[in-house]
């Protein structure tokens, strides 16, 4: 799930975004998932997106969009988790979202793309 970071002079303000399709299967998923952001509670909002065509690229780059555009001279940072197989034929069948994310981010807008790692063993 990348998280959506915007830097101002009045301090730093993070959100974490989600993107949901709007069927049964990923309603009862975005409804589990919500149960567990608030019983974690990591003093982050979660914002969630909707996307008609399971998009994920676009759904997130509007949401820059829209927070640069309401916050002017905002600086945003978009952090992307990746989860990285041990092995290279695991990381061949890797899904591509997000590389897909951080393009749709840069051909939008003008924010930092950070990626953050994780592997697995």
């Amino acid at each position: 799930m990348p998280s959506v970071a915007q830097s101002a002079a009045r301090g730093d303000e993070v959100r974490a975004v989600t993107v949901c399709h709007p069927d049964a299967e990923d309603r009862a998923r975005i409804a589990a998932l919500e149960r567990a952001w608030e019983e974690w509670n990591p003093g982050v909002p979660l914002v969630r997106l909707a996307s008609e065509r399971r998009a994920l690229g676009c759904p997130i780059a509007s949401y820059v969009s829209r927070i640069a555009a309401d916050e002017p001279g905002i600086r945003g940072t978009v952090l992307i988790a990746e989860v990285e197989p041990d092995q290279l034929w695991q990381r061949l069948l890797q899904s591509q979202r997000d590389a897909v994310v951080a393009h749709a981010v840069r051909k939008e807008r003008d924010a930092v793309i950070c990626r953050l790692r994780f592997r697995i063993t």
